[in-house]
């Protein structure tokens, strides 16, 4: 009796104590978001105070006034959120610089600070903000405030390299031995001019593997022609999806400067790769292309065929050279596949 008496007696205590975490926790929820509400609204007012005086500043010479300068946290995270509006929705370069100019004026002690936090999120934050408004002089206080082998802060450490310290990316990044994903590569690579993605090229076998693919799909995209002989140069790599990559790229940058260096690809046993030489034909005179267009369009791939088809009836004399074909060929599938190309050009007209 009274082992169940204590048993009752254990199971209300712990109840109580339950009620009371609970009770805690739900004071300090209702707390925080009272907080939170309260901290949104001063913003806000001080967004709406301050917009004019914002606009004559960014868009009138000398109209820098002292109210402008943030006098707490609040005020600091109110200046950001218009900082980031302008540069995300405005390319102007004289409010850019004005934005860089007073945020390393006004705003850089309180971004050293924030690296110096143990907060994690305000370290990010304060990161995130050194890359956004160009804090160059910050950038050494990042490098001690980071734990290395965190991968967040080292690939935002790597961000601002690329887009402060260039010289200085290039050399970390050969150095490199860890690996961020495509898509962070990338990213990272987007901030880099031409010039400076050429010399990644030039020693691409040191970059790690998904930082080649990156590189080659970035230059690719910035569609400069400069970038052409170098993108030639990879297509004898050993690798084949560096291959396939460096075809597409060329494909997308829609320039052939020498046809031989292309023939090869029409016999390739991948293919991925047959399928883009047969894309890149678009950018020949079909007096060079058209034998190798035929001979893709009896490819054993679907997706090969419908291509190369396709190629050719871009041609004004694709049109004529297709009807041709089906009169001499014997393979069924390659005369399917032009009738299918040119009853959809025929349907267009």
């Amino acid at each position: 009796m009274i082992m169940i008496e204590l048993s009752i007696q254990l199971l209300l205590y712990i109840i109580a104590i339950l009620l009371l975490f609970c009770g805690v926790v739900m004071i300090y929820l209702i707390y925080q978001r009272r907080y939170e509400e309260r901290k949104k609204h001063v913003m806000e007012k001080y967004i709406q105070n301050t917009k004019i005086l914002w606009q004559e500043y960014f868009l009138e010479d000398d109209r820098f006034t002292v109210t402008l300068i943030p006098k707490n946290k609040i005020q600091i995270l109110a200046v950001e959120h218009i900082f980031l509006s302008y540069l995300r929705n405005i390319s102007n370069p004289i409010i850019q610089q004005k934005i860089y100019t007073f945020s390393q004026m006004y705003l850089k002690e309180y971004y050293q600070n924030e690296l110096k936090s143990r907060n994690w999120s305000k370290k990010m934050n304060a990161m995130y903000r050194i890359a956004d408004f160009r804090i160059k002089e910050l950038i050494s206080t990042c490098e001690v405030s980071i734990k290395r082998k965190h991968s967040i802060e080292v690939f935002q450490l790597f961000k601002i390299y690329s887009i402060l310290e260039k010289e200085k990316f290039i050399q970390e990044i050969w150095l490199y031995n860890d690996s961020f994903s495509q898509s962070e590569y990338k990213k990272l690579f987007s901030y880099l001019e031409v010039e400076m993605l050429q010399r990644l090229m030039e020693k691409m076998e040191r970059l790690q593997q998904a930082a080649q693919y990156a590189l080659i799909d970035t230059v690719a995209a910035k569609g400069s022609m400069d970038v052409i002989e170098g993108l030639e140069d990879l297509l004898a790599s050993e690798d084949t999806e560096i291959r396939i990559r460096t075809l597409r790229g060329l494909e997308r940058i829609g320039i052939i400067r020498d046809l031989e260096t292309y023939i090869p690809f029409v016999n390739s046993s991948i293919w991925e790769e047959r399928l883009m030489v047969a894309k890149l034909f678009r950018y020949a005179p079909l007096t060079y292309t058209a034998e190798h267009l035929e001979k893709l369009l009896q490819d054993s791939n679907w997706w090969v065929r419908s291509q190369a088809a396709s190629t050719l009836i871009e041609d004004p004399r694709g049109y004529q050279r297709l009807k041709e074909f089906i009169a001499t060929t014997n393979d069924q599938y390659a005369i399917d596949m032009a009738n299918e190309v040119l009853g959809k050009r025929m349907r267009a007209v």
